[in-house]
């Protein structure tokens, strides 16, 4: 069975929409001096699950038509699975490194925790979904992508609220 197109269009429509205020608020604040650290940690992070999001939001799309459905849904969960495994190797090591640099007040342990938790739930449903323990793939998948979603706006609102002293 696909996926609902008409959720994975919303989702895609979303993810673009914070790509979008996110490239805004980009030029706005950008400085002379360029971002720091931490804000150029956050813009990638934004950047990397609001992205995550919508191409993974898009790829059924083209890959879903008169073949085989699982052969489908075989593309799309190794796609999310390959792209949330190379999230968890560079995101979490990156946040303890910024930690060590001495912002620890803009990354405590909750948060590192709760972002590097978001990747991997998403790894390891979609690595689930691959080796069939999870039967319902569709409604995972779309809970999969809404998990990237909340993952991009917390970075979206951390860079715009949360400021390097």
């Amino acid at each position: 069975m696909p996926p609902s197109f008409d959720a994975l269009q919303i989702i895609a429509e979303i993810a673009l929409g914070i790509v979008g205020f996110s490239a805004i608020l980009i030029g706005l604040s950008r400085t002379s001096d360029g971002f720091t650290s931490p804000d150029n940690f956050r813009i990638q992070l934004l950047t990397y699950s609001a992205f995550g999001s919508m191409f993974c939001a898009l790829f059924p799309f083209a890959i879903f038509g008169e073949g085989s459905n699982e052969i489908s849904w075989s593309i799309i969960l190794w796609i999310l699975c390959l792209y949330s495994s190379a999230g968890l190797l560079v995101f979490p090591r990156r946040m303890i490194l910024l930690r060590s640099d001495g912002y620890k007040d803009i990354f405590p342990w909750q948060l590192c925790f709760f972002q590097t938790s978001i990747l991997l739930i998403i790894f390891l449903l979609s690595l689930l979904m691959i080796l069939g323990y999870i039967p319902n793939q569709a409604n995972v998948y779309i809970g999969c992508l809404i998990l990237f979603l909340v993952q991009s706006s917390v970075a979206f609102i951390r860079t715009m609220f949360v400021r390097v002293k």
